[in-house]
């Protein structure tokens, strides 16, 4: 019974390949081959000599901390960034939230009903607006017209309050 060959597949930069490309031919070897009997070679040195294969293993395991280290390192400051960013939109938006309620007056009670609902309109106007522009498009609900709106635009209009 003849045994089952396996592919394995392995990554390698261009220059790393010339080199072991170049290896098999001064050999008369496939790439293959050449990488198989490399590979069978270093296992059966790792097998007699326990100290040596711990040091081949401890040299790219460091250097996998050195790199993950530093990835560490560039995701921790571009989030700090953005926290920074995002501290500041939120001063941003309390501060607007803020000068909005100093500046509005409140609605009577009777006319609290069509303020609800015309501010419920023009909120959902606005979301789909930012909707459209975050997908990349022309935030059409702010040009409405009030033919497009149609006859809630008389109905919208809330009435002047004085304070």
């Amino acid at each position: 019974m003849k045994p089952t060959i396996r592919a394995v597949a392995c990554y390698l930069t261009e220059a790393e390949a010339d080199t072991l490309k170049r290896a098999a031919a001064a050999r008369s070897l496939s790439l293959s081959r050449y990488l198989r009997q490399c590979l069978l070679h270093y296992q059966k040195l790792m097998n007699e000599q326990p100290a040596l294969a711990s040091a081949a293993i401890s040299i790219p395991l460091a250097e996998t901390e050195q790199r993950l280290a530093r990835s560490i390192d560039t995701q921790s400051k571009r989030l700090t960034k953005i926290h920074e960013r995002l501290q500041i939109l939120l001063g941003m938006v309390d501060r607007f939230a803020l000068t909005a309620l100093i500046h509005a007056p409140e609605v009577p009670a009777e006319l609290r009903e069509a303020a609800i609902a015309s501010g419920d309109r023009r909120y959902h106007n606005w979301r789909r607006a930012v909707e459209e522009l975050l997908q990349g498009g022309e935030p059409s609900a702010f040009a409405a017209s009030d033919d497009e709106r149609g006859e809630d635009a008389e109905q919208d209009e809330t009435p002047e309050v004085q304070s």
